[in-house]
């Protein structure tokens, strides 16, 4: 079966609105499945990975840009 591959055409602190991917929520604390079901805004950090913005439970968790579904820029 072929992997899927994801370019990330995204610049470091770029923000988007996107959803997790259903297989990574699952894999989420139950708690953490509350915080980030539905649509969030995640930032960019500089390795690559993205970051929920915003969260002040100090939330340590970051994701793949492959676990991202369908993400878009942030509207101004």
């Amino acid at each position: 079966m072929p992997t899927a591959t994801f370019t990330d055409p995204f610049a470091t602190g770029s923000i988007v609105v996107a959803r997790l991917a259903r297989a990574t929520l699952e894999s989420c604390d139950p708690v953490l499945r509350s915080l980030l079901g539905g649509q969030q805004f995640f930032v960019k950090l500089a390795d690559g990975r993205w970051h929920p913005q915003g969260c002040q439970l100090g939330l340590c968790q970051c994701f793949e840009y492959s676990e991202l579904q369908t993400p878009v820029p942030r509207s101004k």
